[in-house]
């Protein structure tokens, strides 16, 4: 038992998860103290326009993740290899490209928030333009995560998080308190958005303020973005356009319903899906060593794979204690879909741990089983919606069919026919 023990707190995974756990479990607490002071400020009908304007923000924030995902893969292996010069150059050219870009994609996006806002059938456009600068802001940001993720600084990276995730909380209360409604609850994510970019240069001064800054073609750096966008956005398109479509297919007030479920549901991804950004330099760095990587992916799996049953117990023994709990009476209608909605969180936190391996070893046939699973999806929301619960079994079973795919093709890393 003692030596068990001892592997446990030697375990360089658990080390630097137990970091993320923390991490998380802090600002995930903040961020279900947001979604609770919103619901119940709000109410069921403005919450729902909140709960729609957040599945844009979901889906921003993970399309951000690409350039997350592209700046720590090459961030690790510079780093790695002591190439410090480099290192900068491409921190500061990543930082000048992105921002011309995100401009780009801004102003696009503002063309076109007529047609969504009458998709959605939303009045006021004012919480979609904020939704617009929140991507902006969200791409720009992504470029100093990444590098913090890169250099493995993990406790800064959280540290960030936690404040970005703080601020946003603090703001928000404030502003709907003054009456802004769901435009005043997205300006707290903004003013966190702004902090992290603030400070987010203090840990990287070191290496920004070197005096030598060697070019590198980025050709590799590009070439890899365009895999890790289209793995980062197909999967929390799965999870937000289900919210999108809600709003499309059902009441303002039902959608408000179907937000607090899937908000209550996010404990199970947020609370298990702590390995996800601990991993990814882990297992780039064992490839570049020529280190075996399958070990590490089974026992992420296996830690995931915990945390998501017991996630999914909890919720689905003490469902209507924990909707009085965070949203009051108004919301008790969300009691039977809770847990079923938890369920899908839980397999859909699992297949990130699959993407996240298969990204970082550079191989990408599994994105043709997630847009698979995608498809199937939309066709089924659109097909079969007449109560909330259709919306939800439809997402659990596109996540298991996409699991399944993903095991079968990560078969050599677990010995399935494979040598």
């Amino acid at each position: 038992m003692r030596r068990f023990a001892k592997r446990i707190r030697q375990d360089e995974l658990i080390k630097s998860g137990g970091i993320f756990l923390v991490g998380s479990l802090l600002v995930a607490i903040l961020n279900y103290l947001y979604h609770i002071f919103m619901g119940r400020m709000l109410g069921p009908e403005e919450y729902g326009v909140l709960g729609s304007l957040f599945a844009i923000v979901y889906l921003v924030t993970f399309a951000g993740a690409t350039f997350n995902k592209v700046i720590s893969k090459f961030t690790a292996q510079l780093r790695g290899k002591g190439r410090e010069a480099e290192l900068k150059y491409l921190i500061i050219n990543a930082l000048h490209k992105i921002s011309i870009f995100s401009s780009i994609l801004f102003i696009i996006y503002l063309l076109f928030i007529p047609l969504i806002g009458k998709f959605m059938h939303l009045t006021n456009y004012t919480g979609l333009v904020i939704v617009g600068l929140i991507a902006f802001l969200s791409i720009i940001s992504s470029i100093i995560i990444g590098a913090l993720n890169g250099m493995q600084k993990f406790v800064w990276q959280n540290s960030l998080s936690l404040i970005t995730t703080s601020l946003k909380l603090g703001v928000a209360i404030l502003l709907v308190y003054l009456g802004f409604k769901s435009s005043g609850a997205l300006v707290g994510i903004v003013i966190g958005i702004l902090a992290t970019l603030i400070i987010g240069f203090w840990p990287l001064k070191n290496e920004l303020t070197s005096k030598y800054s060697t070019k590198i073609r980025t050709s590799r750096v590009y070439f890899y973005a365009i895999p890790v966008l289209i793995a980062s956005v197909l999967p929390i398109i799965a999870i937000t356009l289900d919210q999108v479509l809600v709003k499309h297919f059902f009441t303002s007030i039902e959608a408000g319903l179907y937000a607090a479920a899937g908000n209550i549901a996010k404990i199970i991804w947020f609370g298990s899906g702590f390995l996800v950004s601990a991993i990814f330099p882990k297992i780039v760095s064992r490839k570049a060593q020529g280190k075996d990587t399958s070990k590490l992916l089974i026992k992420s799996l296996i830690y995931t794979a915990f945390f998501v049953l017991v996630g999914v117990g909890i919720l689905s023994a003490t469902p209507r204690l924990i909707v009085l709990g965070m949203y009051g009476a108004d919301y008790l209608n969300i009691v039977p879909i809770v847990g079923l909605f938890g369920l899908a969180l839980g397999v859909f936190s699992i297949n990130q741990i699959l993407i996240t391996y298969n990204l970082a070893m550079e191989k990408y046939g599994f994105l043709w089983i997630i847009l698979s699973g995608l498809i199937l999806q939309i066709i089924g929301i659109v097909l079969f919606h007449s109560v909330l619960s259709d919306i939800i079994k439809i997402l659990l079973l596109s996540q298991i069919l996409i699991m399944s795919g993903m095991l079968i093709h990560n078969r050599k890393e677990f010995s399935i026919n494979g040598n």
